[in-house]
């Protein structure tokens, strides 16, 4: 669940969603057996192939901050800061519990998967070393990221005593059967993090969170989103905050990432400061991992593509690939209608970040970010040369265009045989349907010309041939080959040369 609630379960008075509650006005589970019967849904539909299950990503987001504070969705009814996130959070927490209670005795042991939820936090340094400072920086974790956490990873099934102590009550209680299922109910810990803020004691403004902090951000790298301050050291000390509190759990780190602007895919590309970030970041767990001893088995850097942002919309880009989404004019948008993205040509190509993450990820070793040691992606002369089609055996040239960002490709194509006329049109017999593959003998030949590329993404109008107008692939280095978006892969097999054909 990533916050898409249906409008059909949230629909006050009659229905409340996340947010239902009792005559009394305490959080009633109305929407636990809607999230179970969805989530045996995903269960049986998918279980096969998915084998790793986060039941909610960020609870703290999608009901603390979508309780008046800006996220969806902060409607009126249920935005009082001292009642509707800790209802949402009780019933969400008990749905979270059933959904693998159900996972646990009917899919686990036949499907092999396992299963968790993600809870997000930015780590809140202590501004100085008062113990004033020192306590509402705790606060400030605590009350957030112990909020979802210690009722699963804890040792009572329960909330942070901490927590319960300020807030009174305002949490809900749990009964002992809740506890019971609620307390164990992850196989990993699932942690989002960006970044890191100073936190200072406050005694005048106790805050939505009832923590006292007053939170600051100075001399630390800013990303393009307001929020998001940069800190490798703050996230190894996050890390270091989970392993303490649960006893060193299983832990994924689910999302981090580092928004930049950018209005072209050339200034997109060289995104050296999420570079930076993501060097930074993944030394900060290596060290986590080696040093600390803490249980750590899994990064997923986010985005892997520019995309659609909540309130921020397109504009704001965490993608290690650049979507070009050619703003235009959609007469149905709710605000912002001359900047929204168009149908049919978004490029997509991927940034330096990309083609450091698979670096790592295919040597198994940090590699050294410096722009020296690194240069970046490849440049679009990958594409320059001949490649064999490893599914159909037809081999084409591609040669680049001078400077232009155009290439030509010329090269065979299996043998399209006779169509008779009208063929496949009212009821007549089926049109023969080309080879399967080049024969090197009678091979039919095509020409494609001004097709894109621009460092290892190209784009190719296929129309001409009988395919798609906007067909994309991407170079991939480790194999030096082309693979098409179709899945058919293209070899490099030598330089490019002039090739002569007649074409008939």
């Amino acid at each position: 669940y990533h916050w898409d609630l249906p409008q059909g379960l949230l629909d006050p008075p009659k229905v409340g969603g996340w947010w239902s509650r009792d005559s009394e006005g305490k959080p009633d589970g109305a929407i636990t057996d809607d999230f179970v019967d969805y989530s045996k849904v995903c269960f049986e539909t998918f279980g096969d192939r998915v084998k790793t299950w986060v039941t909610f990503n960020e609870p703290w987001t999608a009901l603390f901050l979508a309780s008046g504070r800006g996220k969806a969705p902060s409607i009126p009814e249920f935005s009082d800061m001292t009642t509707d996130p800790w209802i949402g959070g009780h019933n969400l927490l008990n749905a979270h519990a059933a959904a693998v209670d159900l996972y646990r005795r009917e899919f686990q042991k036949p499907q092999g998967g396992q299963i968790g939820i993600t809870n997000n936090c930015d780590w809140r340094e202590p501004k100085t070393t008062s113990p004033e400072d020192i306590a509402a920086a705790e606060r400030s974790v605590l009350f957030q990221l112990g909020w979802m956490s210690d009722p699963i990873f804890g040792k009572e099934g329960d909330y942070p005593p901490e927590m319960r102590k300020v807030y009174g009550d305002r949490l809900p209680n749990f009964t002992h059967h809740q506890k019971k299922l609620l307390k164990g109910s992850a196989d990993f810990y699932g942690l989002n993090h960006y970044g890191t803020s100073w936190a200072a004691y406050d005694p005048t403004t106790p805050g939505a969170d009832l923590s006292y902090a007053n939170v600051t951000h100075e001399g630390l790298p800013e990303g393009m989103s307001i929020w998001l301050f940069g800190s490798g050291w703050g996230f190894r000390k996050m890390m270091n905050w989970v392993g303490r509190r649960y006893d060193n759990p299983l832990t994924l780190v689910t999302e981090g990432g580092w928004s930049l602007p950018a209005d072209t895919a050339a200034e997109a590309v060289s995104d050296h400061d999420r570079v930076m970030y993501y060097a930074n970041y993944t030394s900060e767990m290596l060290k986590a991992i080696h040093e600390d001893k803490l249980n750590i088995k899994g990064y997923f850097a986010w985005s892997l593509m520019d995309n659609y942002e909540w309130e921020r919309g397109y504009k704001e880009r965490f993608g290690t690939a650049y979507t070009d989404f050619d703003y235009g004019y959609d007469k149905f948008a709710p605000c912002n209608n001359d900047s929204q993205p168009t149908v049919g040509r978004q490029w997509r190509q991927r940034k330096d970040s990309s083609c450091w993450l698979e670096q790592v990820s295919t040597k198994n070793a940090l590699t050294s970010p410096s722009k020296s040691d690194f240069p970046g992606c490849v440049g679009s002369n990958v594409f320059d040369g001949l490649f064999n089609d490893t599914t159909s055996g037809c081999t084409r040239t591609m040669k680049l265009v001078g400077s232009s960002g155009k290439a030509d490709i010329l090269g065979s194509m299996p043998k399209m045989p006779w169509q008779p006329h009208g063929c496949g049109q009212y009821g007549k017999q089926a049109c023969p349907k080309a080879a399967d593959t080049c024969t090197g003998t009678d091979d039919d030949m095509m020409e494609i010309k001004g097709v894109r590329v621009s460092g290892g993404s190209v784009v190719v109008d296929n129309s001409k041939v009988g395919g798609p107008q906007n067909f994309g692939g991407f170079w991939n280095d480790a194999t030096k080959s082309i693979i098409w978006a179709d899945g058919h892969v293209w070899q490099k097999v030598g330089i490019s040369k002039k090739v002569s054909v007649k074409m008939e």
